[in-house]
């Protein structure tokens, strides 16, 4: 089966699952925040550059969710998480959320492979009970992994999954590493690289930057563990959303949140 075929079976898929609501009570306390940020322009996409690891963007992409699907319409979450993955998060989100289910999504090599990085972090884990949460209260709702995990092709494929989704949806947001949540092309290694963000140019994504205050983040460089990260000197003591265009190249916005706090992996 071609990878063409496979997205076309897949996305239908996607819609009937937003569809599909549990049948238990949501926790009204991890969904009170509906609103979007401040300033920050609506866009049918939204690609979300994070640094991996830490609890501020996971915890940033639940509550623009929520926002979005407030509407009523499909929301598609792009998340850079292995292609592999699909079923056993498609399964989740559609489950109770009772320790059974969180057993069998955390069982997956995603999740127990050493090293982790950031992707598989408790706020990530976090993140994804808040979506199955906000479906058992009717939101549309789908996750979508889009990470193929080949050297080569990493940002063709996210680019490729993430264009799908767009065509299928009113709404998109994505969560990726700040490098393939860029709209520009070339990075200080490799100046012909392509990110996903740049492939995508053509549909007027906004990209938004998520860096604020000094702090922590669970990264690998090489080794992986809690490890500091400096501020973000175009915000200062600003918070929330800020443009950024001219200002972070290859993106439109930036997110300061009130802190930065790493997370550690959801198996430990």
């Amino acid at each position: 089966m071609t990878k063409d075929l496979d997205m076309k079976s897949l996305l239908p898929l996607l819609l009937l699952a937003s569809n599909a609501f549990a049948n238990d009570v949501a926790s009204a306390n991890e969904n009170t925040n509906c609103s979007w940020p401040l300033n920050m322009p609506a866009a049918s996409l939204l690609l979300v550059g994070e640094v991996h690891g830490t609890n501020e963007a996971p915890a940033l992409i639940g509550d623009l969710t929520c926002a979005s699907a407030t509407s009523g319409s499909p929301v598609v979450v792009a998340l850079e998480i292995p292609i592999e993955e699909q079923t056993s998060l498609d399964n989740f989100l559609a489950s109770k959320g009772s320790d059974a289910d969180q057993t069998a999504l955390l069982a997956s090599q995603f999740w127990t492979r050493q090293p982790q990085d950031g992707r598989s972090s408790t706020a990530m884990l976090k993140l994804l009970h808040r979506l199955r949460s906000l479906r058992v209260e009717g939101a549309r709702i789908s996750v979508l992994a889009v990470d193929d995990g080949k050297p080569g092709s990493r940002d063709a494929s996210m680019a490729t999954r993430i264009r799908a989704a767009h065509n299928a949806v009113p709404a998109v947001i994505a969560l990726l590493g700040n490098v393939h949540a860029s709209r520009e092309k070339g990075r200080q290694s490799a100046p012909d690289h392509e990110p996903a963000g740049y492939l995508l140019s053509d549909l007027n994504p906004h990209s938004l930057y998520v860096r604020g205050p000094a702090g922590t983040a669970w990264v690998c460089v090489p080794e992986c563990g809690v490890t500091s990260i400096p501020d973000n000197r175009h915000v200062g003591d600003r918070r929330g959303y800020l443009p950024a265009i001219g200002v972070i190249p290859g993106y439109d916005g930036l997110y300061a949140p009130a802190s930065s706090t790493a997370s550690p992996p959801a198996v430990n």
